[in-house]
């Protein structure tokens, strides 16, 4: 559904190889790619994962459209096409499906 953010702590099993690639990079603490897709921006504060739309400059624009808690202080987030990969302190990585991400 637009707007919400699903997510688990999950295992790895069922990932395709793609996200599988880039939860392994955000679960090494390492950059993992980008937090832009398409005309969109995934950001992280403390524990919460914000999506906003972007702006001709490629910054923020408005309020954020979509949000997840997540359940440590996040690190790192990354996303490719409408998946978001957020690595946690303590280790956790959440897997997100952000349909909005496909619009536009």
């Amino acid at each position: 559904e637009k707007g919400t953010l699903k997510g688990t702590v999950a295992s790895w099993q069922n990932l395709d190889p793609e996200t599988k690639e880039l939860a392994a990079k955000v679960k090494a603490g390492g950059s993992a790619g980008s937090n832009r897709t398409g005309q969109y921006i995934v950001t992280a504060n403390g524990d919460m994962v914000y999506v906003y739309k972007t702006n001709s400059n490629g910054g923020q624009q408005g309020e954020a459209l979509a949000c997840f808690r997540s359940p440590a202080r996040v690190l790192t987030v990354s996303c490719r096409g409408t998946k978001v990969v957020v690595g946690c302190e303590g280790g956790q990585v959440l897997f997100l499906e952000a349909p909005l991400l496909a619009g536009g």
